[in-house]
């Protein structure tokens, strides 16, 4: 199913909470949507879902309205499924009578048949006759996607859905999802404050700041192509340095003369230029150097803190062969593929 939300405006007890958001979900896409806290994301979702009332705008659902203030399309009609983050699991029902809660007018072969193969897709056929007391975190999560995609609905909304769970039970469960929600051929918008895990499932990331989308893009493009300062930061470790532009593809900085497109800006302004770790080599033959002030063992790297000057600092992953101690000046390059540069 496809999604439009054209100039939609949203006020919640007299609270203004969006004003004037578009956004556009296209069939079988995997959208999150992340952004600062009281940002406004769940009530975006609740308003996908019909339960907040719009105050202009349209949404709609395959190019029919479902919202627009004269035609209003009750929740139940929308076939839309949901996920919030407290799961909402009936704990008087067995998991298996959690999934089936929602087919019930189906029959029994029907509501069998569908079991059966969420049950497998997401790995619970073990738990069904278990009580959501007595399973796991993850495995509540699980019963609770296969409950919201029994009915299969068009569209799937997710609010915060592996908030609770530790790294490893996450990895797993998102790659399963993501793969359920392809072979179903379901939209989906997954609401989350985690960029690691928008990055992991989406096929696309909208940032909601300010009561609008702010950017909705590619993973590649919010973290090497941010629109703002703020996306820059949401979107992964980073710091800002001065600049002054050159010419059009050309700024100067502590780092030296790095190259990109500066064609927006004039000669000579000032600029704001965003440093990944990933931009900086270690390298002890280069004539550059910066010295270590914090590190951060990883394992397989270390991520280093690197003070330029006294007012300056960049990041640096290293490979974790590189042990070097605060306060000890290495060797760095630049080695910058995409210019982020910023008023």
């Amino acid at each position: 199913m496809k999604l439009q939300i054209e100039n939609v405006s949203l006020s919640i007890e007299g609270d203004s909470i969006l004003e004037n958001l578009n956004l556009n979900v296209d069939e079988h896409e995997i959208l999150s949507i992340i952004g600062p806290s009281a940002s406004g994301k769940s009530s975006l979702l609740r308003m996908i879902a019909g339960f907040e009332n719009i105050n202009s705008g349209k949404i709609k659902l395959n190019n029919s309205i479902v919202d627009d203030m004269v035609t209003k399309v009750e929740p139940q009609k929308r076939n839309i499924g949901i996920i919030f983050q407290d799961l909402a699991l009936f704990p008087h029902l067995n998991c298996k009578d959690n999934i089936l809660f929602g087919i019930s007018k189906n029959c029994i072969d029907q509501k069998l048949n569908r079991l059966d193969r969420l049950a497998s897709l997401l790995g619970i056929s073990q738990i069904l006759e278990s009580f959501p007391h007595e399973i796991s975190g993850g495995q509540q999560q699980r019963v609770a996607i296969a409950r919201a995609l029994a009915p299969k609905p068009e569209i799937l909304l997710l609010d915060e859905p592996f908030s609770a769970l530790d790294e490893e039970l996450k990895d797993t469960l998102i790659s399963d999802v993501k793969k359920l929600l392809k072979e179903e051929k379901i939209t989906a918008i997954v609401i989350t404050h985690n960029i690691k895990e928008a990055f992991q499932l989406s096929d696309k990331i909208a940032f909601l700041d300010n009561k609008k989308i702010m950017q909705c893009d590619t993973a590649y493009n919010l973290y090497h192509k941010p629109l703002t300062k703020e996306i820059a930061q949401f979107c992964g470790i980073g710091s800002f340095i001065n600049g002054s532009v050159v010419d059009m593809n050309h700024v100067s900085t502590n780092l030296g003369n790095l190259f990109g497109n500066t064609s927006k800006f004039a000669p000579g302004s000032k600029v704001i230029v965003m440093i990944r770790p990933d931009d900086i080599i270690h390298d002890d033959d280069s004539t550059q150097s910066a010295k270590v002030i914090e590190k951060i063992f990883h394992g397989s790297d270390f991520l280093y803190k690197l003070e330029l000057t006294k007012d300056e600092t960049v990041f640096c992953y290293t490979s974790s062969h590189h042990n070097h101690a605060i306060n000890e000046v290495i060797g760095i390059k630049p080695e910058i593929d995409h210019l982020i540069i910023f008023d």
